[in-house]
């Protein structure tokens, strides 16, 4: 009796302090979903490399006897959130390359430095809308030179142009799983516009006045932010930026896109395509356009 007794004791302690246990699990299960929830970091980014190569000898019908080209591009976004506040920032690079015997040396086909930081507040309970300060520059990292020109002569430098920006507006985000979609809206924008290169400090150049180095704008701005996963394998990253001088020119709208696809067919190789427009009425009145397909190296980050 005594035996049975104990046993019966021994199995509704057991049971009580398995049900504790499952509640306790319980309610560190549903702690830790709250906190990924509500608060943490993103990350995402991709790294290309591509590089082709051709040589002939021997051959009569003309063509470079030797021919490189590389180009990569750094591509990397941080997202963190904690209650109500937000932070993201976004930067992007591009640097090609090419070498041909004829000239015996590299030359610059693409140079992009571009950087952005959000910090926004949530309105209200609203999981989308948010308000805060954004800011941004962007420029080229190495001289350029027009080679159509038998002269070669330079027309751009590191901050030559250069263009930075800070604003206050409004952030409508759309995060999930397999996709991102932010838009910065604000009409009060202040631009700079910079020309320190010696070369050029005594032309008129960028929207730049002769023997100045900075101009100051104040205009709307629009960015807006895209990535997606199509699958495993695919996967797209678009911007786009318009920018619209108050004191200059206001219906000439400045515009920036920079899209990125790219198909992996391997886990560390992938076809990749890359579309960047660019209008700026100060730097040339007409849109330009900047293509890259190829084959090589891509690694997530």
């Amino acid at each position: 009796m005594r035996a049975i007794c104990l046993f019966l004791f021994l199995l509704i302690l057991v049971s009580t302090a398995d049900a504790q246990v499952v509640t306790e699990m319980k309610k560190l299960s549903n702690k830790k979903k709250l906190e990924l929830d509500t608060n943490g970091w993103k990350k995402a980014g991709l790294f290309i490399l591509n590089v082709n190569q051709s040589m002939r000898s021997g051959t009569n019908n003309g063509g470079e006897s030797f021919l490189m080209g590389i180009n990569s591009i750094l591509n990397k976004a941080v997202h963190h959130k904690k209650g109500k506040y937000t932070f993201d920032a976004y930067l992007d690079l591009e640097l090609g390359l090419v070498y041909a015997s004829s000239y015996k040396k590299f030359r610059k086909t693409t140079d992009r430095f571009d950087l952005t930081v959000e910090l926004d507040h949530r309105i209200g309970n609203n999981k989308h809308l948010t308000y805060g300060f954004l800011g941004n520059i962007n420029t080229q990292l190495f001289p350029g030179y027009n080679y159509v020109s038998d002269f070669h002569f330079k027309v751009s430098n590191i901050l030559s142009p250069g263009k930075a920006l800070i604003s206050f507006g409004l952030d409508y985000k759309d995060v999930k799983k397999k996709s991102y979609f932010s838009i910065f809206i604000t009409p009060a924008t202040v631009r700079w516009v910079t020309k320190i290169d010696r070369d050029f400090y005594p032309n008129y150049k960028f929207g730049v006045d002769s023997f100045h180095k900075v101009y100051t704008e104040i205009g709307a701005y629009i960015t807006a932010h895209y990535s997606k996963h199509f699958s495993e394998k695919i996967n797209l990253v678009s911007r786009l930026d318009l920018f619209s001088n108050y004191k200059r020119n206001p219906n000439h709208v400045d515009l920036f896109s920079n899209n990125i696809l790219s198909m992996m067919f391997s886990k560390k190789f992938s076809c990749n395509f890359v579309l960047d427009l660019l209008y700026d009425y100060d730097v040339s009145k007409q849109l330009q356009l900047q293509q890259q397909m190829g084959i090589g190296l891509r690694l997530q980050l």
